[in-house]
């Protein structure tokens, strides 16, 4: 084993705080479970105690047991493509295994999995994750190199370790405790939500035919029914025939795009309505606006 490697490791068992490269930046980090070590960053970081600190794992099945959400659209669509690499993702935090000055008194945790061999193997001998934000003191610059480092940083800590950072650039942070999703920081790794979302599409607007439809990852998928039965029933039977098509569940929608019109103004009102109900039960934007802010139908 690296000598590095063996001594980062003793040094974070034994509570240690150390300084180090990643793909993105030099990180300042200690194990998740002890807070002595914790407090300690803080202090030297002179990091304010309600900011949350991001952290780093070495695998998928370590970040689980931190998380307290589910991850399966997470790991499709972000953790398969971008792990590891420069994408810290934002989820409910596991209480009981994150403490609450990582999480900065909050509820939520950001975890990233570097692409570092180095940091990789640490985290994954030393068998917990380690906190990670920029080795600089808060508000100051962020150290891409070892020279950029903070004189009273170096000081401060129990090791540093020598390496270079290949990105020389913060990773991009995505919030996925919302829907959409929404990015917190565009660093390092250029991410377009849009073409990840699971758009519901209702358009009722015709008074012979229902159109339902799914957008996923940017590509359409549209349903289309004639009016024979009443519109609300035929509207709410497509959108379960649309979502099973695709093995989704109704809270797997990210938004809901509904036509306002023109059009039939009884047959809008029952697109809008349907779409304002989702949007209340599913907590999701509908045409980009909050729950409640869609208008009234336009009808010719």
């Amino acid at each position: 084993m690296n000598s590095n490697i063996s001594k980062a490791i003793e040094v974070l068992n034994k509570g240690g705080v150390i300084v180090f490269p990643t793909d993105t930046v030099f990180g300042i980090g200690c194990r998740i479970d002890n807070e002595k070590a914790i407090e300690r960053l803080f202090k030297i970081r002179k990091r304010p105690l309600d900011k949350a600190t991001p952290v780093l794992v070495s695998s998928l099945e370590m970040a689980k047991n931190y998380w307290d959400s589910d991850t399966k659209e997470i790991e499709e669509k972000l953790i398969s493509k971008y792990w590891p690499g420069a994408l810290t993702i934002v989820l409910k935090a596991n209480k009981n295994s994150v403490p609450s000055l990582v999480r900065g008194g909050g509820d939520n945790i950001g975890i990233r999995m570097p692409q570092d061999d180095l940091i990789l193997e640490v985290i994954e001998k030393v068998g917990v994750p380690i906190l990670a934000p920029s080795a600089n003191l808060h508000g100051e610059q962020t150290p891409y190199s070892k020279n950029m480092l903070n004189k009273y940083i170096v000081q401060s800590v129990d090791l540093v370790l020598d390496g270079d950072c290949s990105l020389k650039n913060s990773s991009t942070v995505i919030d996925c405790t919302q829907k959409p999703w929404k990015i917190l920081r565009q660093g390092a790794l250029s991410i377009n939500i849009i073409d990840m979302a699971n758009i519901l599409i209702i358009d009722t607007s015709d008074n012979k035919k229902i159109k339902i439809g799914l957008s996923i990852d940017g590509k359409e998928k549209i349903v289309i029914s004639d009016s024979k039965h009443l519109k609300s029933q035929a509207c709410l039977v497509l959108i379960e025939k649309v979502l099973k098509e695709k093995n989704l569940k109704p809270k797997d929608i990210s938004e809901i795009k509904v036509n306002k019109g023109p059009g039939s103004f009884t047959g809008l009102r029952v697109g809008i309505s349907i779409a304002n109900a989702l949007s209340n039960l599913l907590k999701i934007p509908v045409n980009g606006k909050l729950i409640g802010d869609l208008e009234e139908p336009v009808y010719n």
